[in-house]
């Protein structure tokens, strides 16, 4: 499962009363600064760009302020196909919406934002906005009025969940940030600290002061390539969460499967014209007679492939001694990197790479694939292998800090 996955995976199926539950997502540097030179681009590393994109493709609408969206030139969402897969089997749109909070309407309508055709903006303005200008703004966007002189993000938020939206992901600014503090209308806060000293920039909230201090409950708090992430949840007096509801069942198994120590093996497959492996975590025995072993790769990871069109693969189960086969089949990606020549390794029944020095290992003749969702499930029927001494197994604990070559 991806790193993003575990960790914020459940929060489509979080609820609020009476709105859209609401999570805010922002980078800063580790002095609180949440921009260099305007833009956020500077602050955020390939995880927090991972993350940015994953929590964007579980919203049903992106919040934003107008500001943020002239200064980031922000442009339609954009969702891999596996994730749109994953939308619409929640029974969600492929794409989210991007929701703009303005009052002055200063907004570039023949900007690409609005020029898409993926999804239809929607633009919260006041009763007070100028007529003309909303005019316009309704030729290319969905118009939601809310409040009179300024916006009134209860409203809009409401109004987002007569659209039909249940989650929505909120980018800022602090302008927005704050307005919605203010009101007591975040229920989630998620936060990258960037390992990076800037100096003179505004936090996450305008220097506007809160009428009283608004609790927080930490969810969670991951550290990948020296960045820090930190999911935060409003909490009431007593600490618990308030006002949140969630589907039953979802958020115990996101838990509980993150918590699994599964033991991890490396999948190899080849055939005639290429050869490929990967650290693979999920697999159980399926069968005791005949003898059966169900093992499932990744749709996206590049031995996938090669393994569909294969009629034997070998699996090949890792001990704590074998960390570093964990490192090379596990953190590089054969659409990249030739994995076989940095290791050493033997051709097996059919043709089957089988690595050197790995005590236990098996060959599967394919007889079934299974698609579960994101992965497939390959049913083996062992008719080879060898089961040598063996200290302690390599688990998913073990290896939890890996980078992936690919998403899971």
């Amino acid at each position: 499962m991806d790193w993003a996955e575990a960790a914020y995976g459940d929060l489509p199926s979080l609820r609020a009363a009476g709105r859209p539950y609401v999570a805010v997502n922002m980078v800063a540097s580790a002095d609180g600064a949440i921009a260099v030179d305007g833009r956020t681009a500077k602050l955020g590393g390939p995880s927090d760009h991972h993350l940015f994109h994953y929590l964007r493709s579980l919203a049903d609408v992106i919040l934003v302020g107008a500001q943020t969206v002239r200064a980031e030139h922000y442009g339609p969402p954009r969702v891999s196909d596996e994730r749109q897969a994953d939308r619409r089997a929640r029974g969600q749109a492929p794409v989210p919406r991007v929701a703009i909070v303005s009052r002055s309407l200063d907004l570039d309508l023949d900007g690409p934002l609005f020029t898409a055709d993926t999804s239809r903006p929607i633009v919260i303005v006041p009763e007070a906005a100028d007529r003309e200008r909303r005019a316009a703004v309704a030729a290319v966007a969905e118009v939601i009025v809310a409040g009179a002189e300024v916006v009134d993000l209860a409203a809009g938020l409401r109004a987002l969940g007569e659209l039909g939206a249940t989650f929505v992901l909120c980018e800022g600014g602090p302008t927005v940030n704050h307005a919605l503090a203010r009101d007591d209308l975040i229920d989630e806060l998620c936060l990258t600290i960037a390992p990076v000293f800037v100096g003179g920039s505004s936090g996450i909230l305008s220097s506007k002061g809160l009428a009283d201090l608004l609790e927080l409950t930490l969810v969670h708090a991951r550290t990948r390539d020296d960045d820090l992430f930190l999911r935060y949840r409003r909490a009431d007096r007593s600490g618990s969460p308030a006002d949140v509801a969630v589907l039953p069942g979802v958020d115990a198994f996101s838990r509980i499967v993150t918590e699994l120590d599964y033991p991890m093996m490396v999948v190899t497959a080849g055939t005639a014209e290429e050869r490929s492996g990967c650290l693979v975590g999920f697999g159980t025995q399926g069968s005791i007679s005949p003898g059966r072993y169900v093992v499932l790769l990744s749709k996206v990871n590049h031995t996938f492939g090669v393994a569909r069109d294969a009629d034997v693969v070998a699996v090949h189960f890792l001990s704590s001694e074998d960390r570093h086969v964990a490192e090379l089949f596990g953190s590089a990606t054969g659409d990249e990197v030739d994995k076989f020549a940095q290791c050493e390794w033997d051709e097996g029944p059919l043709g089957v790479p089988i690595l050197r020095g790995i005590a236990r290992w098996f060959v599967g003749r394919v007889l079934d694939r299974v698609d579960t969702g994101d992965h497939v499930a390959l049913v083996l029927d062992p008719i080879a292998g060898e089961a040598g001494p063996w200290p302690k197994q390599l688990g998913f604990q073990d290896v939890r800090d890996l980078h992936p070559g690919h998403p899971a």
